[in-house]
């Protein structure tokens, strides 16, 4: 049996508990707030998984599998094709389109997202090890002013999913 590297992440501060900011932003106390980020979930969301589901069947892309136990857990997974796909949360992976950095409790939340990223790329290349095209779409690549990024990024499902292509173009897509 072989033995596996793990992935060294940071430790978190402690959760931060009470107000302890005199230039507090938000309009729940603390316990209102951790009961509302308590039931953020990891997946069934609305924002990001459902609506690549939708574009995944406005562009006639199947074979895709949801909850297959694979290292990092993509959010889907195209056996056939050895293609994994991660929708990830801008907040939540510290991507900088909405440039929010939390001032509360800066340090633990800093250090919280640098865990998301580390673990992001630890899953990236363990799956691109074992053969995997691994997508990573982020949650603001679903506006509209970002269509071209996301069928950037779905192009080769959807070269895959189409054979011949036109089959899944439409006629203003072919005339173009």
């Amino acid at each position: 049996m072989t033995s596996r590297k793990r992935t060294q992440l940071p430790k978190l501060p402690p959760t931060p508990k009470g107000d302890d900011s005199p230039n507090k932003s938000d309009v729940f106390n603390a316990s209102e707030r951790s009961e509302i980020m308590r039931r953020v979930k990891s997946n069934r969301n609305k924002s990001t998984e459902l609506r690549l589901i939708e574009e995944f069947k406005k562009r006639k892309i199947v074979g895709w599998r949801r909850n297959v136990r694979l290292f990092g857990h993509p959010d889907f997974v195209f056996p056939k094709l050895r293609v994994a796909v991660f929708v990830d949360g801008c907040f939540w992976h510290g991507h900088r389109c909405r440039n929010t950095v939390p001032k509360d409790h800066a340090d633990y939340w800093r250090i919280k997202i640098e865990r998301n990223q580390i673990r992001d790329r630890a899953a990236t290349e363990r799956l691109t090890a074992l053969g995997y095209l691994v997508i990573r779409i982020w949650e603001c690549e679903f506006k509209k002013a970002n269509a071209d990024l996301l069928e950037e990024k779905l192009r080769p499902l959807i070269e895959a999913a189409c054979r011949p292509l036109e089959d899944c173009l439409t006629k203003e897509q072919i005339s173009d």
